[in-house]
């Protein structure tokens, strides 16, 4: 049991570390096109999910949940109070962004719904078995 809490936690504050990167740079090469800017958000989305994969094929499922759910609440939170109400950051300064966070809003209340239903069965599973 106190396995899984501390793979849980240790998920959980791991995306959460990859999430806020302050020193993150690109290189020095600049997105101004909408295909740009979706490049760098595609490659973006495809090393988030290679992080998905790893944490579900390697890591407890514990850990997976917790990523699922750090993830989830970060997309959402995130995308709600600082990009839209009050306009710090944005994913892109084009006019995708509105139709890419808000597909990512939905996406992030479905990862941690998920995250937190496949947490709770396995707790209730461990408890019987």
């Amino acid at each position: 049991m106190l396995t899984r809490f501390i793979s849980y936690f240790f998920g959980v504050f791991f995306v959460d570390l990859l999430f806020h990167q302050y020193q993150a740079q690109a290189f020095g090469f600049p997105a101004q096109t909408t295909g740009e800017r979706l490049g760098v958000l595609a490659f973006a989305g495809a090393v988030t999910l290679l992080f998905y994969f790893i944490s579900w094929r390697f890591f407890p499922p514990s850990f997976f949940h917790g990523v699922l759910i750090a993830s989830g609440f970060f997309a959402t939170f995130d995308i709600i109070v600082i990009h839209w109400i009050f306009h710090l950051h944005r994913l892109t300064y084009g006019p995708e962004a509105f139709i890419i966070e808000l597909l990512l809003v939905i996406t992030g209340f479905g990862m941690l719904a998920y995250g937190l239903i496949r947490e709770r069965k396995t707790i209730i599973e461990e408890k019987y078995y």
